[in-house]
C-alpha cells in the first residue's frame, strides 16, 4: 500500500454539493444505527445509485485504489442496494465522532475495505477536524474544503473532532470486497 489515504480538492462544485443535500433531504431515510464510540450526528442513508446521477464516484474510488491502495475489491463495486450515508455534525449538538474504524458485523460475508467522504458544507464550520491514526495522529486540513473527496483503507483508526461552531456536512461511501485473507 502506498498511501494512508487519497484526497481530491474540489471534486464536487458548490452547485453539486447543494444538488446532492437536497437530494438527500427529499428522500433520504433516517439511520439510526448504534455507533460503537461517541458518535454525535444526524444521519440520513440515499442509495448510491441517486448521488451517482449527480455525480460518478465510483471511477474516481476505483482508480485511486488502484493507484494508492491495491485493495481486493469486489468487481462491481456499487450495487443496487448499496447507500451513502450523510452526516451533519452540529455544533448545537457538539457533533463529534470519536476514534474508530468501519468494520462490517463479523458474521458478514463481505470486509468494508475502503472508506471514501465527501465535504458536503455548505457553510464555514469550526471545530469538526478530521483525524486518521497511521502510527501517528494525522489531521487532514485539507479535508475542511467543501466539494473534497477523502479516500482511505476503512481499518485505519479515524476521528472526528466536536464542531464548535456551524455544521460539518459529509457523506460516507463505503466499498466492500471478500473477506481478509
Amino acid at each position: 500500500m502506498k498511501f494512508t489515504y487519497f484526497f481530491i480538492k474540489n471534486f464536487l462544485n458548490k452547485k453539486e454539493i447543494k444538488k446532492i443535500n437536497s437530494l438527500i433531504n427529499k428522500v433520504g431515510k433516517p439511520f439510526n444505527k448504534q455507533a460503537p464510540t461517541v458518535k454525535t450526528s444526524i444521519c440520513h442513508t440515499i442509495p448510491y445509485k441517486e448521488i451517482h446521477k449527480i455525480k460518478d464516484f465510483k471511477s474516481i474510488i476505483s482508480w485511486s485504489n488502484r493507484e494508492a491502495f491495491a485493495l481486493d475489491l469486489y468487481e462491481n463495486i456499487f450495487d443496487t442496494y448499496d447507500a451513502c450515508v450523510r452526516n451533519i455534525y452540529s455544533s448545537k449538538l457538539k457533533g463529534e465522532y470519536k476514534w474508530h474504524f468501519d468494520a462490517e458485523p463479523h458474521q458478514s460475508n463481505y470486509t468494508i475495505k475502503l472508506t471514501t467522504l465527501i465535504n458536503l458544507s455548505e457553510k464555514p464550520y469550526e471545530g469538526g477536524d478530521f483525524f486518521i491514526f497511521d502510527g501517528k495522529k494525522d489531521l487532514i486540513k485539507e479535508f475542511k474544503e467543501p466539494g473534497s473527496v477523502l479516500i482511505f483503507p476503512s481499518f485505519y483508526l479515524h476521528q472526528v473532532s466536536p464542531v464548535t461552531k456551524g455544521e460539518r456536512i459529509t457523506a460516507t461511501i463505503f466499498v466492500t470486497g471478500p473477506k481478509w485473507k
